[in-house]
C-alpha cells in the first residue's frame, strides 16, 4: 500500500507541475545572433505596386579590419512573418538589381522556436563587400487569383515588432559561417497615391443659349451614375485600388470629375481598352443621341468631352493609369457632334412665326424651378426669362425690344392641372396672378398674353404655370423627354416668336 500512495503521490506532482517549454529561443530569429556584419537596410522599404516591395543594401565594413566578420559576406536573409499569414496561399519571387535570385524564397517552421513561428528565407544570395547600393526586392502574389487571405503585402506578411508601424519588417541578415549575424528592421514606405480620374465636360458652342452649368445636384446625379459604372468594371475586371484613397468626386460650372487610385499602373491598365470602349460609347448616350429627339433640351448647342487621365486641373491634364478621350478615341463625326435636337416631329405652334433661336434678344434658362403654390396641392414651375444676342440685330426680328407676350406647349386635355399663371418682370417684389389662358381646342397652346416686358423687365423675369402638384410634365407639355416644356417669345408684330426648351430639373432628378 506505501508504494501505490508514493507512486500516486508523484504522478500528481508531475501532473500539476508546469511543462517546461521547449523553444529554445523565445524571439526571432530564433537561433544566436548579434556579432556585427557589414550589411543593413536603413531607411525604408518602397512599394513599387503590384505587390512589389525593395531595399537597398548598405554595406559598412566594420573600421577594425582584424574583426572577424569584417570580411564577411552575405549569404541569406529571413524575415520574421506574421503567424496569421496564409502562406500556403502566398508566392513569393526575388530579385537582386531584378535579376532573380538562384534560389526562390521559402517558408519554414524554425527549430526551436514558440509555436506558430514562421520565417521566410532569402539564401544563396552571394553577396559581399562589393555589393553596396544593390536593390533587393521581393514580389507577393496570391496561389489563387483574386484570394483575400494570401499575405499580398507587408502589413500582412511581417510580424511588425511591438510599438512599430504595420508593415515594419524584422530581418536578420546571416553570413555563410553562421557567426556574422545582424538584425535590421525595416519600415514600410509606399509612394504617393496615384490618382486616375474621369472627365465630362459639356462644352458650349456658339448654339448655345446659355452654357450648361453643374449646380450641386446634377453634380451628384452625373457623378453616381459615372461611377457606379466605373466601380462595376473595376470589380470585373479584379483591378487593385490603392487603399488610401477613397473614391471622390468634383465639380466645377463645367466640369464634373470621380476620380480614385490603383495599387500599381497595371491594375489600371485592366481598365484601359475597356475605357477607350466607353468613352465612344457615351459619346452619344451624353448628349441623348439615342433619343426621338436626337439631343438633351438642357445641352441644346453643347459638345460633350470625355476623358481619363491623371488628376489635374481640366483640360491640362497629366497621363493617368488610364487614359482615353473621345474626342481622339471615337470616329471625328461622332466626336465633333454638337447636341441638335430633331424637331421635325414637333406639331408646335400652330400658328406661322419666326422660331428660329436668336431670332431675338429674348430667351429662356435651361431649368424650370418649383416653388409653392397658392394651395397645398398647387406647384408652380417657373421659366426664367433671358435677354441674350440677337443673331442678326439689324433684322426686323433682332431689332425687338419688347417681350410681346409667351406660349407654352401644353395639352389642353390636360387644362384642369393648370390652376393658374403667374408673371414676375425683373425688379417686381412679387408675382402677379393671372387665370389659365389657353388656344383654340387643338391647338396645345397656353397663353401668356399682355406681358410688354422691356429687356430690363425680361431679363430675369419668371413666367410661371401653376399646376397640381402630381403633375408629370413629360405628359402635360407633351414633348415626352426629360420632363421638358417649350416656350416661345412674341415681338409686338407676332412675326418672331423663337422657341425655347426649358427644363424642370426638380422632376428630372426625382425632386
Amino acid at each position: 500500500m506505501k508504494h501505490a500512495i508514493t507512486a500516486l503521490l508523484i504522478a500528481t506532482a508531475f501532473v500539476a507541475a508546469p511543462l517546461p517549454s521547449t523553444a529554445q529561443y523565445e524571439k526571432f530569429p530564433f537561433f544566436k545572433c548579434g556579432v556585427p556584419t557589414p550589411y543593413s537596410f536603413p531607411g525604408s522599404s518602397a512599394s513599387f505596386g503590384n505587390g512589389t516591395f525593395c531595399g537597398t543594401l548598405a554595406v559598412t565594413p566594420p573600421k577594425n579590419a582584424s574583426d572577424p566578420c569584417a570580411k564577411a559576406d552575405l549569404r541569406k536573409i529571413e524575415v520574421n512573418i506574421n503567424p496569421a499569414c496564409d502562406v500556403k496561399n502566398t508566392i513569393v519571387k526575388a530579385t537582386i538589381n531584378g535579376v532573380p535570385t538562384a534560389v526562390s524564397p521559402s517558408f519554414f517552421v524554425p527549430a526551436g522556436a514558440p509555436e506558430g513561428s514562421v520565417v521566410l528565407r532569402l539564401t544563396q544570395l552571394g553577396l559581399g563587400l562589393g555589393n553596396d547600393g544593390d536593390n533587393i526586392c521581393i514580389t507577393l502574389s496570391a496561389k489563387t487569383p483574386g484570394a483575400t487571405n494570401a499575405c499580398t503585402n507587408l502589413e500582412s506578411l511581417c510580424q511588425a515588432p511591438p510599438g512599430a508601424a504595420p508593415g515594419t519588417c524584422v530581418a536578420a541578415l546571416v553570413d555563410t559561417t553562421l557567426r556574422c549575424c545582424a538584425i535590421n528592421e525595416v519600415s514600410p514606405v509606399r509612394p504617393p497615391p496615384r490618382l486616375t480620374c474621369f472627365y465630362l465636360h459639356p462644352r458650349p458652342t456658339p448654339a448655345a443659349s446659355t452654357p450648361f452649368i453643374f449646380n450641386s445636384r446634377e453634380c451628384k446625379r452625373a457623378t453616381d451614375d459615372i461611377r457606379y459604372t466605373i466601380d462595376n468594371q473595376i470589380a470585373a475586371v479584379g483591378a487593385e485600388l490603392d487603399d488610401r484613397v477613397t473614391p471622390f468626386h468634383n465639380c466645377s460650372e463645367s466640369v464634373a470629375s470621380v476620380c480614385w487610385a490603383f495599387s500599381s499602373p497595371a491594375e489600371g491598365a485592366k481598365l484601359q481598352e475597356w475605357a477607350k470602349d466607353l468613352v465612344v460609347r457615351w459619346q452619344l448616350d451624353a448628349i441623348g443621341f439615342l433619343t426621338e429627339f436626337k439631343c438633351y433640351p438642357w445641352l441644346i448647342g453643347h459638345q460633350i468631352e470625355m476623358v481619363f487621365a491623371g488628376y489635374g486641373t481640366y483640360p491640362n491634364l497629366p497621363r493617368g493609369d488610364i487614359n482615353a478621350n473621345a474626342t481622339q478615341d471615337a470616329p471625328p463625326e461622332q466626336a465633333n457632334i454638337i447636341c441638335t435636337p430633331d424637331l421635325s416631329k414637333m406639331t408646335y405652334p400652330k400658328c406661322t412665326c419666326n422660331t428660329t433661336t436668336f431670332a431675338t434678344q429674348f430667351g429662356v434658362q435651361k431649368w424650370m424651378y418649383t416653388y409653392p403654390g397658392r394651395k397645398p396641392t398647387t406647384t408652380l414651375f417657373c421659366f426664367t426669362v433671358l435677354v441674350l444676342n440677337a443673331s442678326d440685330p439689324t433684322s426686323p426680328c433682332g431689332r425687338t425690344d419688347k417681350l410681346f407676350k409667351a406660349e407654352i406647349w401644353g395639352d389642353d386635355k390636360q387644362r384642369q392641372k393648370l390652376k393658374g399663371i403667374a408673371v414676375q418682370p425683373a425688379g417686381a417684389k412679387n408675382l402677379t396672378y393671372r387665370s389659365p389662358s389657353w388656344g383654340a381646342p387643338g391647338d396645345q397652346t397656353i397663353k401668356v398674353s399682355q406681358l410688354n416686358w422691356t429687356p430690363q423687365q425680361a431679363d430675369g423675369g419668371r413666367i410661371c404655370l401653376e399646376l397640381e402638384s402630381n403633375t408629370d410634365l413629360d405628359s402635360f407639355c407633351l414633348f415626352k423627354l426629360g420632363k421638358t416644356c417649350w416656350i416661345n417669345f412674341f415681338d409686338e408684330s407676332l412675326a418672331c416668336c423663337p422657341l425655347y426648351p426649358s427644363t424642370s430639373i426638380e422632376q428630372l432628378l426625382g425632386n
